[in-house]
């Protein structure tokens, strides 16, 4: 591969993938909507009705920014998904509408569930009492179940994405590094699944009081999905190596 080639490839995001996906299609431009409105609906509040009420916005600040960022990543994750492959069949269409249909219903929860934490960790509940009224331990572990679900079901979907893209190979011919790009994907949305499936297991398994600690296995997520991204990438620049890329 020449190193103008390998230069273009870079400034576009994309070491290791010929983009496909050149114009923004019918199918992204209602994903973008999608994505744009469960935004709006996370970030949407009251207007303070006090100075004392605009001070402690800092709080929904972060939770926000928090929501936002997953958000984000799962935007990448698509956004990437129809610029490698630019599928737009029957399956694609099916998975990319489960995919926002989550997205969707997912919204106002994941604000719920993100200023919670925000409050809880930055001392803003006042008592037990008032924690209480917001949820209960009894309570945690029907939360996790729910959101380890959403979770799972989500990154489940991209992983259904990615093994499609990688069953139509031959069709998009994608190269041998792009091959072992399209598998870390797919690893990486069961891997999301795994962890999830073991939060739930841990929130039904485990006595209420200790419910809480069963998102605890999502600190796993970062160190995993590195070093699948590790591996995958050692192997696609053995094929580059060995011309194996597309030029």
């Amino acid at each position: 591969m020449d190193t103008d080639h390998t230069l273009k490839r870079s400034l576009r995001g994309e070491r290791f993938f010929r983009w496909r996906g050149r114009d923004v299609t019918r199918l992204e431009n209602l994903s973008d909507i999608v994505f744009a409105l469960s935004l709006t609906l996370i970030v949407a509040s009251a207007v303070p009705a006090s100075f004392a009420e605009l001070q402690a916005l800092w709080r929904e600040v972060i939770a926000v920014g928090m929501c936002f960022a997953l958000v984000l990543l799962i935007w990448s994750k698509h956004h990437a998904f129809f610029r490698r492959y630019d599928l737009e069949d029957g399956i694609t269409l099916f998975l990319n509408s489960a995919v926002l249909f989550l997205i969707m219903v997912f919204a106002y929860p994941l604000k719920f569930l993100a200023t919670f934490l925000v409050t809880f960790f930055t001392r803003g509940y006042a008592s037990g009492h008032e924690i209480g009224a917001v949820m209960t331990f009894e309570q945690t572990g029907m939360m996790v179940t729910i959101y380890a679900a959403g979770y799972a079901a989500v990154f489940g979907l991209f992983a259904l994405l990615y093994a499609h893209a990688l069953h139509r190979a031959d069709v998009l011919e994608l190269s041998d590094a792009e091959k072992e790009m399209t598998r870390l994907e797919v690893r990486q949305g069961i891997a999301s699944v795994a962890i999830s499936l073991c939060a739930i297991a841990l929130a039904l398994a485990l006595p209420a009081r200790f419910t809480p600690f069963a998102g605890s296995v999502y600190f796993f997520i970062g160190p995993v999905m590195a070093w699948l991204s590790s591996r995958a990438r050692k192997r696609a620049e053995a094929y580059e190596a060995s011309g194996g890329a597309v030029s």
